[in-house]
């Protein structure tokens, strides 16, 4: 994520994001967090408070899609999928069915951890998270798999975040969350607080701030963004390969979606730049992940 996005210099618009790393709505609403990103850039600033969906899943149930147990969640998944084009493997809930007793809450702990060290490090670690968990068929609630995951995510310390889960101090901010969530009254993820910069977050009136709750289409955000901030600014978005190299990884439902092309004719751009060794694909279900390709080492070996 481009340190513009996490600079306060500049800023307009503050957005509070409650999520959950498992969160299959949340993984279908990353296309319009980038759009969002990318079309304002500076002027956009977005806060993560992590909800921590299942605190046990053998007491679980979501009423509003009457799901308690792994084999209702597996097509619920599949069916956002679907839906909104992001590439989702359904069949992770397979393997999560024999656990007992399963929680989101670790990897939401992870992810906290891994915002303590600073807003850029968590989101990128965030995405590998839910890469991990929805396109990968991974158990990220495992710690030997989100502590790999943090192996590989750029600019994380390992050392300090592995002692920040260890020691309790990740716990005590996501429990902080938790208040937050308790405060606003959300449990259902994605969920986004909009509100003017500078406006007091515990009295915020009806012209500061737009609460938006669920998934929504880019067309619902634009408008609360701008009927809070008329003069807000728009950018054209930038090359794939520049949104790559900025925000990492990226399905083409996500490029697509910054340059207001379907998910088929981002597609077509994308094999095109594939073609030139521009950028390179992971075939993953009902879709693919883009990044660069990888450095060949080799050419730097006299």
């Amino acid at each position: 994520m481009s340190s513009k996005n996490v600079e306060k210099k500049g800023t307009k618009l503050e957005v509070m994001v409650f999520t959950d790393p498992y969160c299959s709505w949340c993984w279908a609403t990353e296309p319009m967090i980038l759009s969002m990103m990318e079309r304002y850039r500076e002027q956009i600033h977005f806060k993560y408070v992590f909800g921590g969906l299942i605190k046990d899943f053998d007491d679980f149930y979501d009423p509003d899609n009457d799901i308690r147990d792994a084999a209702a969640t597996e097509p619920h998944w599949k069916m956002v999928s679907e839906r909104t084009g992001q590439p989702i493997n359904e069949k992770l809930w397979e393997d999560i069915a024999p656990i007992r007793h399963f929680s989101t809450w670790p990897a939401n702990i992870a992810a906290k951890a891994a915002f303590l060290q600073s807003e850029e490090v968590g989101f990128r670690y965030l995405r590998r998270l839910r890469r991990a968990a929805l396109t990968e068929r991974k158990i990220i609630s495992k710690s030997e798999v989100f502590e790999q995951l943090a192996r590989e995510t750029e600019g994380l310390d390992y050392k300090r975040f592995r002692n920040d889960v260890a020691n309790g101090t990740a716990k005590s901010a996501f429990l902080e969350d938790q208040v937050t969530c308790a405060e606003w009254q959300t449990w259902g993820f994605p969920t986004m607080l909009f509100y003017k910069e500078g406006a007091d977050v515990r009295h915020l009136t009806r012209g500061d701030a737009t609460y938006v709750g669920g998934h929504r289409s880019m067309e619902t955000y634009d408008m609360v963004i701008h009927d809070l901030c008329p003069d807000i600014h728009e950018y054209e978005p930038r090359s794939e390969v520049e949104l790559l190299a900025d925000y990492g990884p990226m399905t083409e439902r996500e490029l697509g979606q910054v340059h207001s092309r379907t998910k088929e004719e981002e597609l077509a751009v994308l094999e095109g730049l594939e073609r030139d060794g521009a950028v390179a694909r992971t075939e993953r279900v009902r879709g693919n992940v883009w990044s660069l390709p990888a450095k060949d080492e080799s050419a730097n070996v006299a």
